[in-house]
């Protein structure tokens, strides 16, 4: 067990240095000097001279990189050039904003795969064809066009949702400022859901398909079980390492989804934030963001390969 985590968490952290060296790379090559965008606004020309001494402005290259993964383990990425505040802060305020959105709906999205795609692989027929269809549209078409016609639907056909934003939630307090966010965020999360939801299906459906005849099947159903029974529990029992490697290797799409999602119904989250930095030319703010889900990812990767291993320990053979 050590063995295998301890190789697992070495080639995450080589991955982690990768990335930082390529991002620092691309700071190196950034117009003007990319120290100055890490000092506070306001500072005097003496004390900026002292921070560059002091965060490796005149070392050699190596140094100044070891210096910069030591801020950057740190979570300090400098500061925004377009907002005149630490990234690290700006990055914590629309974090909660994102998961307030891709938590619930990547949640959904899973039960209903599982439920969905379990039944359909058993019954087959044109139920099974029907979601095969209906998930490969779902994946064919792009998250930003959903979103556009969700908008269109639901806002302007309709006209239960509003088109973007939060809506003014500084004068609401306790549920009503928990129901008003809710009502703001059900589009966003509708779109997040049936971008996942077909991604997801398709996976569950496959994975049962292939246990669907094993022998095993019969063989507890001399213990009492029914066909279907023994089918869903047992069946799903053993596709759960594939089932929970898949899941987590869709955290980089959810990402992604939430991105455009945010930038269109303008959702103060990360993805918002992503778009205003890239805008602005804001770069470390950019970095920052990259740096962060690019941790986020590791982090999914590494907690799947775990849960594999406890499921399933001839993977740490």
């Amino acid at each position: 067990m050590k063995k295998f985590l301890i190789k697992r968490f070495t080639i995450s952290l080589i991955i982690l240095l990768g990335i930082c060296a390529f991002m620092f790379i691309l700071l190196q090559l950034s117009p003007g000097n990319p120290y100055m965008d890490s000092m506070k606004p306001g500072m005097s020309p003496e004390q900026i001279e002292n921070m560059l001494i002091q965060k490796g402005y005149y070392d050699p290259v190596y140094l100044k990189f070891i210096k910069w993964f030591k801020d950057i383990l740190f979570f300090d990425f400098g500061y925004s050039i377009k907002y005149g505040q630490s990234v690290s802060s700006l990055i914590m305020e629309r974090i909660p904003n994102t998961l307030f959105i891709t938590l619930p709906a990547f949640t959904i999205a899973i039960i209903l795969s599982i439920f969905v795609g379990r039944f359909v692989a058993y019954k087959g027929g044109f139920l099974d064809k029907f979601v095969d269809i209906i998930s490969g549209i779902g994946i064919s078409i792009p998250t930003f066009l959903f979103a556009i016609l969700f908008i269109k639907w639901f806002a302007f056909d309709i006209k239960i949702f509003q088109i973007s934003g939060t809506g003014n939630l500084s004068n609401k307090v306790g549920m009503e400022f928990i129901l008003n966010k809710i009502y703001y965020a059900f589009l966003p999360i509708l779109v997040l859901t049936v971008i996942q939801f077909s991604s997801l299906v398709r996976f569950v459906r496959a994975f049962m398909l292939s246990v669907k005849k094993e022998d095993y099947i019969r063989t507890y159903q001399g213990f009492g079980m029914t066909r279907y029974e023994a089918y869903k529990k047992i069946g799903f029992r053993n596709i759960l390492p594939r089932l929970l490697t898949m899941i987590f290797t869709e955290v980089p799409n959810l990402i992604s989804g939430a991105l455009i999602t945010e930038t269109i119904f303008v959702w103060p989250g990360l993805g918002k934030l992503n778009y205003d930095a890239v805008f602005s030319r804001d770069y470390p703010l950019i970095m920052g963001i990259i740096i962060v889900i690019s941790f986020v990812v590791l982090i999914s990767n590494l907690i799947a390969d775990i849960i594999n291993y406890y499921l399933d320990k001839r993977i740490g053979i």
